[in-house]
């Protein structure tokens, strides 16, 4: 009975309803189409945002509750606001940080996803992910494009590391783990271009 019970339930989700959400899935791929949204309002003091996430569509359909009424306070590090001259320094998240631990997170998630529908058992799963910034454009001491006019790069590679722990881990188990990675929406959204144009317009027209 435990054996099955065990079966049944995989990282706390019931496997025969991720499988047959799974199969709907397929045949409706409508239906499971996102539209996400966020919205940042400006403190009043320079790098303090707090950030709202909105509500969000799932197959054309709007929903929204108070429940999700989710809040974030940005920032910046203490150290940082003290040596630029602020009053009463403050210690926030940085915007970058909270984009790399939302990465570390996804990857998570689709991995997480992958062990349910392999029925691969690990006991442990770490993704730990870091990058080199130069805060010259965003301090406004170097143009946002280069001479030739492409864009100027702000960061240096991005390191993710994933550490799996288990009896069952295997170099199998680690590469259909790697690839699986290559799923998570945020890896996408960072590592691959996603032209944008920022449209700006007075507030309340």
């Amino acid at each position: 009975m435990a054996v099955e019970q065990q079966e049944a339930v995989r990282y706390g989700v019931d496997s025969k309803k991720f499988d047959e959400f799974v199969e709907y899935a397929k045949e409706n791929p409508d239906d499971i189409q996102f539209e996400l949204s966020a919205t940042g309002h400006w403190e009043g003091r320079a790098f303090h945002t707090l950030s709202k996430i909105g509500p969000y569509a799932l197959g054309g359909n709007e929903i929204d509750r108070e429940t999700r009424d989710y809040s974030f306070l940005w920032g910046a590090h203490k150290e940082v606001e003290s040596a630029m001259g602020f009053v009463d320094p403050d210690d926030r998240p940085e915007v970058i940080e909270s984009a790399l631990a939302a990465l570390s997170g996804c990857l998570n998630h689709v991995i997480s996803l992958r062990l349910i529908a392999e029925r691969i058992d690990v006991e442990e799963l770490e993704t730990k992910v870091h990058i080199p910034w130069n805060p010259f454009v965003a301090l406004d001491l170097a143009e946002v494009e280069t001479e030739d006019g492409t864009p100027r790069d702000q960061f240096g590679d991005l390191v993710v590391e994933i550490a799996v722990g288990g009896e069952n881990v295997y170099d199998d188990t680690l590469e259909r783990i790697r690839h699986a990675a290559r799923r998570s929406a945020v890896f996408n959204l960072v590592t691959l271009a996603h032209p944008c144009e920022p449209v700006v317009s007075k507030k309340g027209e």
